[in-house]
């Protein structure tokens, strides 16, 4: 998969997102004015304006809806979403349009499995919130009602370009309500400095060679033995965060899968390169132990008591968030976290790094019952409208808003002008080409992992993990394709 244009949401999104955060900086809101994009400036609309917008939509006259019921699933996306999409969600369309929402939470590990198994079996619910990379093919099987008309009373409220990024086939079948970042490493500071290695770093807080990587890692652990820290943790005990190695193996400069998406298409000797990364860490010991074994939720207690001077499971806006919840709840005790690219062999090229584009809504067809359909677009609707639910999913997971006239606080300068720089960094080297439209991805996840258990442990060399990866991957989507 190559950089050029196959960025399918990441770079849309995120660049958007950041040159509307430069533009309010530069042109500062009064009670007079507001700022506007150049781009936009021409069909913009005050708050107003807006407001105007949606009351004549709300007096224009609608399907009635009181006592409709609609089946709604979504991934837990934080610690408390439940509650207010089965709560605040389920009482406020009540309450606006009489419909009766029947919400029912997913597991990451069981929910998409799950959604796979409906969308074979007819089983689907009416209205569905996950990433974009799961509803996609639902989209592409022509599953999914066309919600355009929801995306058209939407599109006042949406930086522009936003509703394309949900149009496959010329059919609106998903409506973003936020963007993912894409994966870096999150870093230590306060520890960092505490043991003397902060230097290490790189300046700019993107490029490092490995070389430069593995210095600050051994430093880490010399510097830290005695308290037994270590530099990072590395996990291969399930496909969980995956996407962390593949960001690896794609900055060490390997595609993933070929321009076609048909084949496996590894460089096995950049990818060879960057598996001896890990190598060194493991054979250096600057990473505890088991970590063919290890899954990646399991390193949270390490890098909580400040075990680790890095981590990499989650983005890390997302871990910073989750940093920062820890410690607010007083569970940890308090430290400064950075985030930081990951390397490349030499340390002048750029990274290319995943990201899972954007999470949204999508509509089921299902029996074809309009007044299913309408409800759940109704809930759509009431979701972006009502701004508390974007600013609580921004807040709580670090991602970035698709409301242009969101300002979202994440509770703290130094997080807040984080999530701007991860903005930047998403438009720049994140690619969400892969793992996004390929049915057969979750069963190619599972060739992966095996692999690089047999890596880690020493009982295959990076040049025969790779081999047994391709083979067993190509025979995944080989399969899928005759189907």
């Amino acid at each position: 998969m190559k950089k050029k244009g196959r960025r399918i949401l990441a770079v849309l999104l995120a660049g958007m997102m950041l040159a509307a955060c430069q533009e309010k900086a530069e042109v500062p809101e009064t009670k007079d004015t507001a700022a506007v994009s150049a781009e936009t400036v021409e069909t913009a609309k005050t708050p107003d304006q807006e407001a105007s917008v949606r009351e004549t939509a709300a007096d224009t006259p609608q399907a009635d809806l009181e006592g409709t019921e609609i089946t709604f699933w979504y991934m837990p996306l934080y610690e408390g979403f439940d509650e207010k999409m089965s709560r605040d969600l389920a009482q406020e369309v009540k309450d606006k349009y009489g419909i009766i929402l029947n919400t029912e939470v997913l597991t990451w590990d069981a929910g998409p499995e799950k959604v796979t198994v409906a969308m074979a079996t007819g089983a689907t619910p009416d209205l569905y919130l996950d990433t974009y990379s799961r509803i996609a093919p639902a989209i592409g099987g022509g599953l999914t009602a066309d919600i355009t008309d929801t995306a058209e009373a939407l599109r006042p409220l949406l930086y522009e370009g936003v509703l394309d990024t949900g149009k496959l086939d010329a059919v609106q079948g998903y409506i973003p309500i936020n963007l993912s970042q894409g994966y870096n490493i999150t870093v230590n500071v306060s520890l960092a400095k505490e043991l003397g290695i902060y230097d290490l770093l790189p300046e700019d807080k993107i490029h490092w060679s490995y070389e430069e990587f593995l210095e600050f890692c051994r430093a880490a652990r010399e510097k830290g033995e005695d308290q037994n820290i270590y530099a990072t943790q590395l996990f291969a005990g399930s496909k969980s965060s995956d996407a962390v190695y593949y960001s690896f193996l794609m900055s060490g400069g390997s595609d993933i899968l070929n321009e076609e998406h048909t084949l496996v298409a590894v460089d096995e000797t950049k990818a060879a390169a960057t598996l001896g990364l890990f190598r060194t860490l493991i054979d250096e010991e600057l990473v505890p132990a088991g970590a063919a074994t290890t899954v990646d939720n399991d390193i949270r207690p390490n890098w909580y008591s400040q075990k680790l001077a890095c981590m990499f499971v989650s983005t890390g806006t997302g871990e910073a968030v989750n940093v920062k919840k820890q410690i607010d709840s007083g569970d940890i005790q308090a430290f400064d976290v950075d985030i930081y690219e990951i390397p490349t062999p030499d340390g002048k090229a750029d990274p290319h790094v995943m990201s899972w584009g954007s999470t949204g809504f999508t509509v089921f067809k299902n029996s074809g019952d309009e007044a299913k359909t309408e409800a759940a677009r109704k809930v759509i609707q009431t979701f972006l409208e009502n701004q508390e639910y974007s600013q609580e999913v921004c807040v709580q997971t670090g991602n970035s808003t698709v409301l242009k006239d969101l300002d979202v606080d994440y509770g703290d300068e130094t997080l807040n002008e984080q999530t701007k720089r991860a903005a930047a960094s998403t438009a720049a080297y994140a690619d969400s080409s892969i793992g996004v439209l390929e049915p057969w991805w979750s069963d190619f996840r599972e060739t992966f992992y095996v692999q690089l258990q047999s890596y880690f442990t020493g009982d295959k060399s990076a040049e025969t993990m790779l081999g047994d990866w391709k083979t067993s991957g190509d025979e995944v989507i080989t399969k899928a394709l005759q189907q």
